[in-house]
């Protein structure tokens, strides 16, 4: 007997990775960004206003912010404020779903001790320290007070990579027994039924007709419904809009191209559709944090 698992092309990207210590004084200003936020408070006492609403962070708590949320972030205490915080982008689209599932995801201590979590913190400060030590003299952002820049070697990359991962892993256990499905979202009754039926068809068609200019108005007209019905019954079921999950399918399109067949940067450009090699190749990075030539194998 042989036991195989199916073939998987996901992509974690990884902006913003730092361990911080403010003075009581500091703030960092309203903003909003592409990424999800990930802040654990090791120390005093943070406070996030996130849409209008204010979380109080103390030591040992988390805090997780999907994409596009507007928030403000300042030290609360008359102490200093050490916090970790991650922004990332990840791809695979059951997992986006869930971490979307609401604007944001307040974790406090006691369920967080029940937890791996903090252990891969510590593991994680524990190695950038022994960076500090071995490095020499570290890289100063010219444009922060007082920020180091650690270059880590391709293994150490490995290794935060992977924690963060784990780290990923270990928040949705802890919010995937309050999360609903998806389609649970929907009343259930004969109305929400149709409405997810549709949303498979939609998501079906897109599938097919992949990133064809004008595919989601099209789909729309053959379901008769209008684009904004549309978009808002396939974003229910889905957690996500049916442009984003376009973006997706040519993302996992770019991938498989990229490390399976031959073809040259160029040619697997012009197949997804994109009108230069060089709007192909700066999207690519932008999803990725990796060019086209980077992420494909060197042979």
């Amino acid at each position: 007997m042989e036991i195989s698992i199916s073939n998987t092309s996901h992509t974690l990207q990884v902006v913003g990775c730092q361990f911080g210590v403010k003075s009581a004084d500091w703030s960092y200003p309203r903003h909003h960004h592409h990424l999800f936020e990930l802040c654990y408070c090791w120390e005093g006492t943070g406070e996030l206003t996130v849409s209008g609403e204010t979380i109080v962070l103390r030591a040992g708590e988390l805090l997780l912010l999907k994409p596009g949320i507007k928030h403000h972030s300042r030290n609360r205490s008359a102490d200093r404020y050490a916090f970790f915080n991650i922004h990332f982008q990840i791809d695979d689209k059951e997992v986006y779903a869930h971490l979307t599932a609401a604007p944001y995801r307040y974790l406090d201590r006691d369920r967080i001790q029940r937890t791996r979590l903090p252990a891969y913190f510590r593991e994680m400060e524990g190695l950038l320290s022994k960076e500090l030590l071995q490095s020499g003299p570290p890289l100063t952002s010219p444009d922060s007070d007082h920020r180091i820049v650690i270059q880590l070697s391709y293994r150490n990359r490995l290794f935060f990579q992977g924690h963060i991962l784990l780290i990923i892993q270990e928040v949705l256990s802890l919010l995937l027994p309050q999360d609903p499905e998806p389609a649970a979202e929907l009343p259930l009754n004969a109305g929400s039924v149709l409405q997810i039926e549709a949303a498979h068809s939609i998501e079906a068609r897109l599938q097919n007709t992949g990133c064809v200019k004008g595919a989601v108005n099209g789909i729309a007209k053959e379901q008769n419904l209008s684009r904004s019905q549309c978009y808002k019954i396939f974003t229910q079921v889905y957690g996500m809009s049916p442009r984003q999950y376009l973006t997706q399918i040519k993302l996992n399109q770019a991938k498989q191209l990229l490390l399976d067949s031959e073809l040259t940067v160029e040619a697997i450009s012009r197949r997804l559709g994109f009108a230069t090699i060089s709007h192909f190749s700066r999207q690519f990075k932008r999803w990725t944090g990796s060019s086209p030539n980077q992420f494909r194998p060197q042979r």
